[in-house]
């Protein structure tokens, strides 16, 4: 079978995305004890649209299944579309001709189509083809796709016939044939024939009961039948119920944890902003509390300077009070004018340049400044002290032409 398959594989080159995943599958499938009488072969797989795709891989055969104790072969169809296994196979079911697909099959259409919740769910990476063996062996074991056509009665009547009539003729030429025999032949002959009539009374009897009781067995089958649909509804309908509940309830969770995620994160924010303004609040109020600290000092300060001065005025005041009449030598030697101030001021700055001119001099005599620096800075001081008796000059002539 393994080499079957190795040989159609290269057939199919550029039909599938993932030819090694294919083998895998079908070999696993192959060798499994569901998909011991499959075949692989090749054949176009038509589509509900009408459209056919090119030859795919077809696992062709039975798919063993147990009915009430009983195995059945189930003849079926396994189709590997070209973009298995992203999408999952297409799997019919091939009635021959003694059988016939029910109507209203949860699985299966009337065109034998498979329908089950595992190819509904088909997901890549954890579905495959012997899981798919497994749930449509379980599947259809409960519940058979396919029944037995019922078998003409012509033939059998007629077969019960003939066995009636050679029955009745050779019992009447063996009563016949009896005729003339002896009393006790006679006898013997009327007990037989009334054990004869026991025993068809008897078959009779049983044969009805056995026809009652199989009848009764196969209502009583038909309302397990039915409760077992109705059940395996009810459950269904449990189970969807179930699910679609659990799905609200996991999306109200979702959005609730969402909203309380946004809301802690919210509170973790304004948490930071609050600490932050706390730290800056008391960074702020120490400052504060130096600042006022400073200010009290220099308040202090302030204060002890201003007595200062009242003291200092209260004793200027007394002193004018008491030298009214006396004139001060220092108010006599203060300028009267601008002019005479910027005269005193530049008189004051020349001599005190040629003052230093003087000490420069001597400074390099004793040979504590050297030579460079002292004309460098003889140099500065005379041009200094030019500008100012230039000054001087200037204002002596506006002085006298102002006179």
């Amino acid at each position: 079978m393994a080499s079957a398959l190795h040989q159609l594989l290269p057939r199919l080159s550029g039909i599938y995305r993932d030819p090694q995943r294919v083998l895998r599958d079908a070999e696993s499938l192959l060798s499994s004890p569901l998909g011991h009488h499959l075949r692989p072969t090749t054949e176009p797989l038509l589509n509900n649209d009408g459209t056919a795709t090119p030859p795919v891989l077809v696992l062709s055969g039975t798919l063993p299944m147990t009915y009430r104790g009983v195995t059945y072969n189930l003849p079926i169809d396994m189709f590997l579309p070209p973009p298995y296994p992203l999408r999952p196979p297409t799997v019919y079911v091939r009635p021959v001709s003694s059988m016939a697909i029910r109507e209203n099959h949860r699985h299966v259409g009337l065109d034998g189509q498979v329908y089950l919740p595992y190819l509904h769910e088909w997901r890549p990476t954890s579905h495959d083809l012997c899981e798919l063996a497994v749930w449509m062996s379980s599947t259809f074991g409960s519940d058979p796709p396919c029944y037995a056509k019922p078998v003409k009665p012509a033939a059998s009547a007629a077969a019960a016939g003939s066995n009636a009539a050679s029955y009745t003729s050779s019992l009447s030429s063996s009563y016949c044939g009896n005729t003339n025999a002896s009393s006790a032949d006679e006898l013997r002959r009327i007990v037989i024939e009334q054990e004869i009539a026991d025993a068809n009374l008897a078959a009779e009897t049983a044969r009805k009961a056995a026809v009652e009781e199989a009848r009764l067995e196969r209502e009583a089958v038909q309302l397990k039948q039915q409760h077992d649909v109705q059940l395996s509804g009810m459950k269904q309908m449990a189970v969807s119920k179930v699910q679609f509940r659990m799905r609200q309830l996991f999306d109200e969770s979702k959005v609730e944890l969402r909203r309380e995620l946004k809301d802690q994160k919210m509170l973790e924010a304004g948490k930071t902003r609050i600490d932050h303004l706390l730290k800056e609040g008391e960074e702020r109020k120490a400052l504060l509390i130096r600042e006022n600290t400073n200010m009290d000092e220099a308040i202090s300060n302030l204060e002890t300077w201003i007595e200062a001065v009242q003291q200092q005025k209260d004793k200027s005041e007394a002193e004018v009070t008491y030298s009214d009449n006396e004139e001060k030598i220092d108010l006599q030697t203060l300028p009267a004018d601008t002019h005479s101030a910027q005269l005193l001021s530049l008189s004051a700055e020349s001599a005190a340049i040629d003052d230093c001119i003087y000490f420069l001099d001597r400074a390099l005599v004793k040979g504590s400044l050297p030579l460079d620096v002292f004309l460098k800075e003889v140099r500065k001081l005379s041009k200094r002290q030019f500008m100012a008796k230039a000054h001087l000059m200037k204002i002596s002539q506006m002085k006298s032409l102002s006179r």
